[in-house]
């Protein structure tokens, strides 16, 4: 009789000791799964605020006028490349890629003086930044030169005040592998930059008249280099 009891009571141990065994491995299991969802939850919430800052951050040209400005259009051409490249036409190309990087990168009001091949006059350029009253005006323009094996990039200013805007873009500009010389940056006596009361600069990005360069100048390559480095010193810009 007592070993029975005392078969009993050390089954009774066994059962309350698995049984505890059970409830603390199911309660570790249970905790380590509240750990993974608070912890998936934190970080969630990190990187929904690191979206929103890009986001704030990338928008912070907003209440922001740019000009741009497609040198030449319609009947003026502008200079002619080898293969036929006229100068109005890819001026215009990289106009709108850098019209839809300022828009998507920075919420800034991007306006173009022309956004087709029409003829333009400068007068009418210079009016529109004063009427939509532009924090920046910037003339797309590419080179043309007797020789065909000159190349490089210039960047123009006309007002003194404008000398360290033209730096700044320049910069930008040779940041990015663009496989041409660097010009530098000088006084243009360009009638955009004259009679133009905004902040303005003329950029000549590349020899059109240079075979290998008029190629390049055609290329997604060239095109996304160009607009991303302007897009760039925009932001820079205007941000300080």
């Amino acid at each position: 009789m007592e070993k029975k009891k005392l078969y009993f009571l050390l089954l009774l141990i066994v059962l309350i000791f698995l049984a505890l065994s059970f409830i603390k491995v199911n309660d570790i299991k249970f905790l380590e799964t509240v750990d993974k969802i608070a912890f998936a939850a934190q970080i969630n919430k990190k990187e929904q605020g690191l979206i929103e800052s890009n986001f704030i951050e990338e928008k912070n040209l907003k209440g922001k006028t740019i000009v741009i400005d497609p040198g030449h259009g319609g009947k003026d051409v502008g200079a002619i490349g080898q293969s036929g490249t006229f100068e109005k036409d890819v001026t215009l190309t990289l106009a709108k890629n850098l019209q839809r990087g300022l828009e998507k990168k920075t919420g800034a009001t991007v306006i173009l003086t022309r956004d087709k091949d029409v003829t333009m006059s400068l007068k009418d350029r210079v009016d529109l930044a004063k009427t939509m009253n532009a924090n920046l005006f910037i003339s797309i323009h590419f080179d043309a030169f007797t020789s065909n094996e000159v190349n490089g990039i210039t960047t123009y200013y006309n007002k003194e005040a404008d000398r360290s805007l033209a730096a700044l873009i320049h910069r930008h500009l040779f940041k990015q592998d663009m496989g041409t010389r660097d010009r530098g940056v000088g006084f243009g006596d360009y009638f955009v930059l004259r009679e133009n009361t905004k902040p303005s600069i003329l950029l000549e990005l590349g020899y059109i008249s240079n075979a290998e360069v008029e190629k390049r100048i055609n290329s997604q390559t060239y095109q996304t280099q160009a607009s991303t480095a302007i897009v760039e010193g925009v932001i820079e810009y205007l941000s300080n």
